[in-house]
């Protein structure tokens, strides 16, 4: 599938606002029929050419609650292994989550100073990981 900018899907749509066919238009566009007629769909279920954000099933519900819950674990018990805080989180919130769900939380999260954003060479750190000093 061949994505096209913004700029190009305004000029399809004048164009057959302006009197072209949606025929004319895919040829002089280089695009399918259907591409232009896609277009003049959404404008008009939407109001706006922008493309629509996607989302296919349900909500993260667990992630959010173990983002916004992890913060203040940490803060309490920094070297707690992560079965620790997984036994901790099911506790607290009846919501039983994976070691990996676990580790990869605690990777996503942002730095907590943003001096720490990179590392001493100058490489963008990874979030969520301590900034390695060398002894």
């Amino acid at each position: 599938m061949r994505a096209y900018s913004t700029d190009l899907r305004e000029r399809v749509v004048a164009a057959v606002d302006g009197g072209m066919t949606s025929e004319q238009a895919a040829t002089v566009f280089r695009m399918s029929v259907r591409t232009v007629e896609r277009y003049l769909q959404r404008r008009r279920a939407t109001g706006s050419l922008a493309p629509t954000q996607q989302r296919h099933g349900p909500a993260p519900a667990k992630k959010t609650r173990l983002q916004a819950w992890l913060p203040a674990r940490l803060q309490q018990a920094a070297d707690a292994t992560l079965a620790e805080h997984a036994a901790a989180f099911t506790q607290s919130t009846g919501v039983t989550v994976s070691l990996a769900t676990m580790s990869r939380t605690i990777g996503a999260l942002p730095a907590d100073d943003p001096g720490q954003a990179v590392t001493a060479r100058g490489r963008a750190r990874r979030p969520g990981r301590p900034v390695k000093s060398k002894a």
